[in-house]
């Protein structure tokens, strides 16, 4: 059954690229911007936020009503915007299984994850790449995944392709890689 299914790939994408036209040239990627700081970054949130708390690249915040904090490591040049979404021991198996879905379909940048026993909207980024449009766009993500936790799951009206039902229990199912 995996062979067939590997075969069926190969075939539908062959059948793509025949179908396929002409191939548009690449767009031009404009160049980066300055490296992210945490200046910078302060000052960015400084603009976009609400009741700005902290220093030295751990704040906490309001975003578009929700809660949130942004924690740094200038030393392992890492990010990541977090917001609440509620207890881990209230989430249902049915949503546990509608947020792993949606972090592969809709959630886009932003996830759903898990820690200390509380279900958190996660965006997480190298520090010094990133660029002041995408904080806005993380920051937006983040908030939406809180929102729309048990409703669409989703960080924006972006989704890539929809989830599909969950497969019954006493179904066999082949590896689908």
């Amino acid at each position: 059954m995996t062979r067939l299914i590997f075969i069926g790939l190969q075939i539908l994408a062959g059948a793509t690229l025949l179908c396929a036209g002409p191939v548009d040239q690449p767009k031009t990627i404009p160049p980066r911007s300055e490296t992210m700081t945490i200046p910078l970054l302060q000052g960015l949130l400084k603009d976009v936020v609400q009741d700005l708390k902290g220093e030295s690249g751990q704040w906490r915040f309001t975003y578009d009503g929700i809660d949130m904090a942004i924690l740094t490591s200038v030393a392992h040049d890492r990010m990541r915007i977090i917001a609440p979404v509620g207890p881990e021991a209230e989430v249902t198996d049915q949503q546990r299984q509608r947020m792993l879905a949606a972090n592969f379909h809709s959630a886009l940048d932003a996830r759903y994850a898990t820690s200390n026993g509380i279900v958190y909207a996660a965006y997480l980024h190298p520090l010094s790449s990133l660029q002041q449009d995408e904080v806005r766009s993380a920051l937006h993500q983040v908030a939406q995944l809180v929102k729309t936790f048990g409703t669409t799951y989703s960080s924006s009206d972006l989704s890539f392709g929809s989830p599909s039902p969950p497969p019954r229990s006493d179904q066999h199912k082949e590896p689908y890689y």
